[in-house]
């Protein structure tokens, strides 16, 4: 049977945003959990992009030292996948036409700064930017990029 993304996806955002909000660490292990599913079922870039970031959480929240590392290599080798998956699809010719690019943009530029490639990073959010997004668009797109810069200091 056919594993379908979309819920796996709203389910990891939702339990994504309900440890943004009371920082319930079981809330964090279950949005981990879908986002992880899908991704690695689906190698779907959204979900890629969440997965990594909620590994980069954890790595903070955990207290072993060896699943801190285990965390940060896991969210590193998830971009590192993500960005050659996009790379090979943004080199396409039929990429143009998709519907998605503004996305594409958007976590090629998160994945490169997460993995300290800013100037690949700076050029996939200028062509994000060129993509014209709307207000939610950019303001979802700066969250995941504030949340990559807190998680750096």
């Amino acid at each position: 049977t056919q594993i379908r993304k979309e819920p796996l996806g709203i389910t990891g955002a939702i339990y994504k945003r309900l440890w943004l909000l009371d920082k319930d660490i079981e809330q964090l292990n279950r949005a981990i959990n879908y986002y992880g599913k899908c991704f690695k079922i689906r190698s779907d870039y959204y979900t890629g992009e969440n997965y990594a970031l909620c590994l980069e959480f954890m790595s903070k929240e955990n207290i072993d030292a060896d699943e801190k590392i285990y965390f940060k290599i896991e969210a590193k080798r998830t971009r590192e996948r993500i960005i050659n998956l996009l790379s090979e699809m943004y080199q396409d010719e039929s990429f143009k036409q998709r519907n998605d690019k503004m996305w594409v943009y958007a976590t090629l530029a998160n994945c490169y700064f997460a993995v300290d490639n800013t100037e690949k990073a700076k050029e996939f959010e200028a062509l994000f930017e060129l993509e014209n997004p709307v207000d939610w668009e950019t303001q979802t797109f700066l969250d995941s990029k504030d949340h990559l810069l807190n998680l750096k200091k």
